[in-house]
């Protein structure tokens, strides 16, 4: 935002350059060959510094943009992080019915091993 003000502040310095100009104007002869120089020349500066804020105006368009299309990304995936949690969750809440289910098998089938192994 400091380049703007410093465009604005320049444009402004620039306007007043012809304003000063114009008001050493002598009605009868016009402007001098000296006043007529610093208009072109403030003319000139205004004209570079507008198209240079322009040119600023379009690169913070431009990087808003892109700001809204990586806040986008990072929305959908964390969304993304999000349904693999649950996913997770849900397999690990799986794997421990799984595992409870098998311990139940081993302790259910140890008595018949041991009972196997003594005849």
């Amino acid at each position: 935002m400091t380049e703007f003000s410093d465009f604005e502040n320049r444009i402004t310095a620039a306007m007043d350059r012809i304003t000063q100009a114009v008001a050493g104007f002598s009605v009868e002869t016009g402007p001098s060959e000296e006043q007529q120089e610093m208009l072109r020349a403030a003319e000139e500066e205004i004209h570079t510094l507008r198209q240079a804020l322009e040119t600023e105006h379009t690169a913070n368009a431009q990087l808003r943009e892109r700001i809204a299309a990586l806040k986008a990304l990072k929305d959908k995936q964390h969304a993304r992080i999000a349904q693999l949690e649950a996913e997770e969750n849900r397999l690990r809440a799986t794997q421990a019915a799984d595992r409870a289910e098998l311990d139940e098998l081993i302790a259910a089938l140890g008595p018949l091993i041991e009972e196997q192994s003594h005849a």
